[in-house]
């Protein structure tokens, strides 16, 4: 995330410890060389997706193809933890933006809070809604 914006710093910061720990656990329960098989998938993706790496791409496809059933349930388990994890990070980092911006006394973009304040602005009564 090269231009990320400092109020999305701690998210990144979770997102990325929670990804450490996961690893960790990884490599405890499975093993170095699983951890090193989900590790190469997940930075060929990246590579993929952020720089349009098309070597990468054929790569991925090509490791992908060569998984065994094990190895198969292995990458897609780590990767359904580490979204799991992410989303709650996510859950966590609306949370806190959300007590920032009550402790300012402003309302947060994109609340209901807000949405309401629009609506009774452009002259629509309750009732309307």
């Amino acid at each position: 995330m090269a231009k990320q914006k400092a109020n999305e710093r701690p998210l990144v910061e979770d997102i990325r410890l929670l990804g450490r720990i996961l690893g960790d656990v990884i490599r405890e329960q499975e093993g170095e060389d699983a951890f090193n098989l989900i590790e190469n998938i997940r930075k060929l993706s990246v590579a993929f997706r952020r720089d349009e790496d098309h070597t990468a791409d054929k790569a991925l496809k090509k490791l992908l193809k060569s998984l065994s059933a094990d190895q198969t349930v292995s990458v897609i388990r780590a990767f359904t933890y580490f979204s799991h994890l992410a989303n709650l990070a996510e859950d966590r980092h609306h949370i806190r933006r959300r007590a920032i911006h009550e402790r300012a006394g402003d309302t947060q973009e994109g609340s209901i809070e807000v949405a309401l304040s629009r609506l009774r602005w452009a002259g629509i009564t309750p009732k309307t809604i």
